[in-house]
């Protein structure tokens, strides 16, 4: 786990405040979920956290994340987005060793990799090396 890598450290993955069935990242229910996931973060940073991770799939989606960090009232942080990625191949691979799903859809792939942020390609990466590059790029 990444975050176990630094001293004075909290995580939130978004996936922890909205477990739903069906997930649909444009359900507009889910918006109630942003409200959770920027209360998480923003007491996080109030409570003197020095490294706040927050990994969710929905920050690939710019309006989404946009609005997430636009609720968070507590503004002195540092911002640094790193976007992970690997070929479709390889992104295959890994859901159906994963989940035994044989038919992945990649709905934000792209969107993912169409924006400003530090990428991270995964697909011959290790979990140990790519923790290595990030803490690198945080550090």
């Amino acid at each position: 786990m990444l975050y176990k890598h630094f001293h004075n450290a909290a995580w939130l993955d978004g996936d922890d405040v909205w477990r739903v069935n069906p997930f649909d990242v444009n359900d507009k229910r889910l918006r109630n979920s942003d409200l959770n996931m920027a209360f998480v973060v923003e007491n996080y940073l109030k409570s003197g956290f020095e490294y706040v991770f927050f990994s969710s799939i929905v920050l690939c989606d710019k309006t989404i994340r946009e609005r997430i960090l636009d609720l968070i009232k507590y503004k002195e942080y540092e911002l640094i987005f790193i976007t992970l990625y690997a070929n479709e191949d390889t992104l295959k691979q890994r859901a159906k060793e994963r989940d035994n799903n044989n038919d992945p859809k990649f709905l934000l792939l792209n969107r993912s990799l169409a924006q400003e942020s530090i990428f991270i390609n995964t697909a011959t990466n290790s979990l140990q090396e790519t923790v290595k590059q990030i803490v690198e790029i945080v550090s």
